[in-house]
């Protein structure tokens, strides 16, 4: 009978192990069906808050399309896209943490260490120091989406300012990401006149007055079929005496990043117009004396 008995209870055991399963398994069921909808929502208002903001700045360059108003438009798109996804995604972290039964733990270590305190204990002082940059950087106006800049050995048009980094894309292609907080000395090419320096060699027996009105003339000529002008042409003269070579300086202000391709265009039709009056292009000489 004692054997039958322990057996009976045996099985009860099992029994009741399983049952515990079967309660344990429905609870992970639920945790993840709520977890899966928590990402879900967190991805569905991510992607509306997106399509919001976007529209909302496609309206606003739509009615002041002039290109200053559009870089801060898009700047601003871009930086309420990293806000808005780092704010939905922290709620939906927090939401998870809470079906986890970790919410109560997180509240009461945020509520006993403080926010700051826990960032740091993480290690984060780069990422707060990443925003912070990026917010003072966004409201001194430094640089806007879509403007052409250079940030330490980087040049390139603006891709994407957000909080936390800044992406450029160079000319070549190459897209570059850096982190706010790295950022020192911004030199933005998009904003004001720019100054077209063009520098033309000449040799020692060149006619300074006849080379400097054939200069003047190819930017007068280039000025008079080009509407990226702002002032005349002016030579100022000799900036630099070299070994073989005298340097001759022209300058012309033109509008906001053409001075490029008018310092291009420029050296292209003084060579010719020198050539065309026999100014030849100095080189190096070497003179051997025989005693």
């Amino acid at each position: 009978m004692k054997g039958v008995s322990e057996l009976k209870s045996f099985i009860e055991s099992v029994a009741d192990f399983f049952n515990h399963i079967g309660d344990y398994a429905d609870d992970i069921m639920i945790g993840l069906i709520k977890i899966i909808g928590i990402i879900v929502i967190a991805r569905i208002i991510a992607a509306l808050s997106r399509r919001i903001v976007r529209r909302i700045v496609k309206r606003r360059i739509a009615r002041n399309p002039h290109s200053m108003i559009a870089n801060k438009a898009q700047t601003i798109q871009t930086v309420s896209d990293s806000l808005v996804k780092y704010a939905i995604y922290f709620f939906a972290v927090m939401g998870i943490l809470g079906v986890l039964g970790l919410g109560a733990a997180v509240s009461s270590m945020l509520a006993a260490a403080g926010i700051g305190g826990v960032v740091i204990a993480l290690g984060a002082q780069s990422l707060v120091k990443d925003i912070m940059s990026g917010m003072f950087m966004l409201f001194e106006n430094q640089l806007a989406v879509g403007e052409y800049v250079k940030i330490g050995e980087d040049e390139g048009t603006v891709d994407a300012v957000t909080l936390r980094t800044t992406t450029i894309v160079k000319f070549t292609g190459e897209s570059v990401t850096i982190p706010n907080g790295s950022i020192g000395t911004v030199v933005n090419f998009s904003r004001g006149g720019h100054l077209a320096v063009i520098d033309m060699p000449v040799s020692y027996e060149t006619d300074i007055e006849k080379a400097s009105r054939l200069m003047e003339k190819a930017g007068l000529d280039y000025m008079a079929g080009h509407d990226n002008i702002i002032e005349e042409p002016r030579v100022l003269g000799i900036t630099q005496f070299d070994n073989s070579k005298m340097v001759l300086r022209m300058t012309v202000r033109v509008k906001t990043l053409t001075h490029w391709e008018t310092e291009r265009a420029l050296r292209k039709a003084i060579l010719e117009a020198f050539e065309q009056n026999g100014i030849a292009v100095p080189y190096p000489r070497c003179v051997v004396i025989k005693s």
